[in-house]
């Protein structure tokens, strides 16, 4: 009587069953690295608004006033707005005494800046955020020196 003989190996079957599981796992693997990211993205905008509403504190100490200014976006190239200073927002060659922000924070992505207007009693300062953050849900928040909320007055 002749015994069979096995192949020492895997079947096809098995084969794709461990690509297939491999592949999911990758998949949430990618799935969780970019919820990370833009929890990671969503922390560094709060903390440059909170930094930008110091920064304003100590200029309407300083003056008694908030910078003045219609709709402009922070720290983009071309609209004079790198440092914050005694004289409001300005480019940094036409800041002259003291400089409460040597440079404005940006947005953490390409392109990404904070809007700000304000005037003489208050401000509105506008940013988004990509997740669920300790304000809310995701979506378009205002910093105004008396906290952060969703309505674009200037308080």
């Amino acid at each position: 009587m002749r015994r069979p003989s096995f192949s020492h190996g895997f079947t096809i079957l098995e084969l794709l069953i461990v690509i297939a599981v491999f592949g999911l796992l990758a998949t949430l693997a990618v799935l969780s690295l970019n919820s990370a990211r833009a929890r990671t993205r969503d922390a560094q905008r709060v903390s440059d608004v909170s930094v930008l509403r110091t920064a304003l504190s100590e200029h309407y100490l300083q003056k008694s006033t908030y910078p003045v200014s219609g709709p402009i976006a922070l720290g983009q190239p071309g609209t004079k707005t790198e440092v914050l200073g005694l004289n409001g927002f300005s480019a940094p060659q036409d800041t002259m005494g003291l400089v409460y922000l040597q440079r404005v924070p940006t947005g953490p992505t390409l392109n990404e800046y904070y809007r700000y207007h304000g005037g003489a009693n208050g401000y509105s300062l506008r940013f988004q955020t990509e997740t669920d953050t300790v304000l809310g849900k995701a979506n378009v928040f205002y910093a105004h020196a008396s906290g952060i909320d969703g309505k674009d007055e200037e308080k």
